[in-house]
């Protein structure tokens, strides 16, 4: 499947059980669970070399290397390529993008900066458009890529079309958090339902 929230969702299992012809994913159950430790090695050590880049290319960012640092955020894009798409994957794409486009920003080129900003909010966009995907996530995603857009306008001197986007961006605010509401109350009823039910079945046991 393109999108593989089965098993992002297995990450919030403590103790998981895996069947014995899962796939060796590292994603799965999670990098921090011991069982993903014993998956596969090197596909921790990507996992660990991706967020060694986007530390790097961040202090490069910071002492306004701009070149490397683009060049040390590109280094992630290679080992991303093999990956499902998921929320949590994407929003490292979407990040990657975003920074790079700040890259662009800072060394006042507008243009350049904004084709790596459309790329993330597309991403996003796919998961609001689509019933696979994640919804909120893709939601979170816009709503960065297009702060970042907002902030790069204001600094090309294009002030009004800035404000413009923040208008965007204050509207699918209130939308993610109406989302995020939502699923508060659902996460809440489902928990009722299910209390409800081990409460009946301990009943149903102790009446036996």
């Amino acid at each position: 499947g393109f999108w593989d929230s089965d098993e992002i969702e297995m990450e919030a299992e403590e103790n998981p059980v895996i069947d014995p012809k899962h796939e060796k994913n590292a994603t799965a159950p999670g990098l921090a669970n011991k069982e993903s430790l014993k998956l596969l090695p090197l596909r921790v050590s990507h996992l660990c070399l991706r967020s060694a880049y986007l530390h790097r290319g961040n202090a490069l960012a910071a002492l306004g290397r701009e070149d490397e640092a683009r060049e040390t955020y590109l280094k992630v894009f290679p080992m991303l390529d093999p990956e499902p798409r998921c929320g949590r994957l994407d929003w490292e794409r979407s990040s990657l993008y975003i920074n790079i486009g700040n890259t662009y920003s800072r060394q006042g080129n507008f243009d350049k900066a904004d084709e790596q900003y459309q790329i993330a909010e597309r991403l996003g966009r796919e998961h609001v458009e689509n019933v696979e995907g994640n919804k909120i996530d893709g939601m979170g995603m816009v709503i960065v890529a297009m702060r970042a857009r907002a902030f790069a306008l204001k600094k090309a001197g294009r002030e009004e079309d800035g404000k413009k986007v923040l208008r965007d961006v204050i509207d699918m605010q209130i939308k993610l958090n109406a989302e995020n509401e939502k699923k508060k109350e659902e996460d809440a009823a489902n928990g009722v339902v299910e209390g409800a039910h081990e409460t009946a079945v301990g009943n149903a046991i102790a009446a036996s």
